[in-house]
């Protein structure tokens, strides 16, 4: 098993714990089996030997087993470990072999526990999101559709440009949901011309979306499409609740334009690089719309 094959991409952080953990898993495996824990071990066991081979995607492995997963288990493991506890407390260890077992329970509990401490850290939201201008970890490996591509640039860098697309285009479904979410909820004296400003610019955005999703099946990648994928992918944070004013609402919007122009930005380098051309004139088209965007909500506060 290499962490320089894994579809989370080289020497990420996310590598190292996952080697960790299941070296860990595989070193205490019979006291964990021993506990009613073998299944559960056992079944990530397996889920990190198909993130390495290659067998499953980045985004499918969180959805198979994100953190929360990864805390209940941990959850399992501690109580297995108090419950060792106890029983040492109530029935002393009586000679040298009996004591050797017990602490070798605890240290197999407690490695484990650390091992998945470290799992759960690297695959959290905040930090399997890439951040902007962040090339080290990946989150998502395009997946092939299988149907031959004859445009004139390369395997590789059509994975390249297409996973800088599927990043651009959750960003840009997540600008359009807010941009609807304001339209839907815009209060105040000017409740009209902005009713009407984010009306334009969620329709822009969902127009784009079909662009971009286009190009990436063009260069014969499949799309992200699910909310669960978007929301990791997506650089445009979401919102937690309405915005108290029209003005926070501009500003926001004029921030999320700013995120896109400059994710658009990024696109249009992977692309030049590639060569290709179709993606860099979507591109432009993209950061013209954004930086236009910003400029307009700017110029309403």
């Amino acid at each position: 098993m290499s962490a320089t094959t894994t579809r989370y991409g080289k020497s990420s952080e996310f590598d190292s714990f996952a080697v960790s953990l299941h070296q860990c898993l595989k070193r205490h495996e019979k006291a964990l089996e021993a506990e009613g824990l073998g299944d559960d071990v056992r079944e990530l066991s397996r889920w990190i030997e198909k993130i390495y081979s290659g067998s499953i995607t980045a985004l499918e492995a969180l959805e198979m087993h994100g953190p929360r997963d990864l805390v209940n288990l941990k959850e399992r493991i501690i109580l297995a470990l108090e419950e060792q506890q106890r029983i040492a407390e109530e029935s002393p260890a009586v000679n040298r072999r009996k004591d050797k077992e017990q602490q070798k329970y605890a240290s197999a509990f407690h490695d484990v526990s650390d091992a998945l401490d470290h799992l759960i850290k690297a695959t959290s939201a905040s930090n399997i999101k890439m951040k902007k201008g962040d090339t080290g970890m990946k989150l998502v490996t395009p997946v092939k559709d299988g149907q031959p591509v004859d445009g004139g640039i390369g395997e590789e860098s059509r994975a390249d440009v297409a996973e800088a697309l599927g990043s651009m285009l959750a960003s840009t479904y997540s600008l359009y949901v807010k941009s609807l979410f304001y339209h839907w909820n815009v209060t105040g004296p000017r409740f009209h011309s902005l009713h009407k400003l984010f009306e334009e610019h969620y329709q822009d955005l969902h127009e784009a979306g079909d662009d971009i999703a286009e190009r990436i099946r063009a260069i014969g990648h499949f799309t992200p499409g699910t909310l669960k994928a978007f929301g990791a992918l997506s650089q445009v944070e979401d919102d937690d609740e309405l915005p108290g004013s029209a003005e926070d609402m501009l500003r926001n919007l004029k921030e999320a334009h700013g995120v896109c122009a400059g994710e658009a930005r990024k696109v249009l380098n992977i692309a030049e690089k590639a060569g290709d051309e179709v993606t860099v004139d979507l591109m432009v088209e993209r950061m013209r719309f954004h930086d236009e965007a910003g400029w307009m909500l700017g110029a309403s506060l």
